[in-house]
């Protein structure tokens, strides 16, 4: 048995290996929302690396690892508020060349938060915590689609949007700090767009 699974592992590795790899270092811009937030659009920056296993001539397997600055902004009453949940996300992309360069994608993505901090601010004063960090869930979920350029001299750019599917808040945590029950879900929304490298 043991002899039969270290065939196989063999055999995998040599197939992978076999096929055309490009490394892909990618930086964007996020637009990034939460819902039934009733926020707006909040900018940031993405980075980070990809690593693309050509299968055939026209389909391809892309996963990455990226820093991603998310979140959501509203103003009510003469307060604006910036939530700020920064990511590492990890998506596993299936990506599809239709026609030369041109490309569609899309795939699972894994993502940990590494840091949160709240930041209210009205008439010029302007106060930023961290303390709300544990408000937020430490694990997300989302699907990527989108759609790309890649020339034959390996630059790239691509535009996709994550589809959030796990709710971002801890409702007990939530619940804990306004003294109710908090059913509502929030799902994070964003919008990317990156420019980045094929080497």
């Amino acid at each position: 048995m043991k002899k039969s699974l270290f065939l196989l592992f063999l055999f995998v590795a040599f197939q992978v290996s076999a096929q055309e790899f490009h490394f892909i270092p990618k930086i964007g811009l996020n637009f990034a929302n939460m819902t039934n937030s009733d926020g707006s659009m909040k900018p940031g920056l993405n980075i980070g690396v990809a690593g693309e296993v050509m299968m055939t001539d026209h389909f391809a397997i892309e996963p990455g690892i990226f820093y991603s600055m998310q979140g959501t902004k509203g103003k009510d009453s003469g307060v604006t508020l910036k939530i700020k949940n920064d990511y590492l996300n990890i998506p596993i992309l299936f990506k599809g060349y239709v026609y030369e360069g041109f490309n569609l994608f899309a795939g699972p993505q894994l993502g940990f938060k590494v840091s949160s901090k709240i930041k209210a601010s009205q008439s010029g004063t302007s106060i930023s915590t961290s303390e709300g960090s544990d408000l937020f869930k430490t694990v997300d979920f989302a699907i990527v689609i989108g759609a790309g350029y890649q020339s034959p001299m390996g630059f790239l750019v691509s535009l996709n949007y994550n589809i959030g599917l796990a709710n971002a808040i801890n409702k007990d945590k939530m619940s804990s700090l306004i003294g109710a029950t908090v059913d509502e879900k929030s799902r994070n929304g964003v919008l990317q767009f990156n420019v980045g490298w094929r080497f």
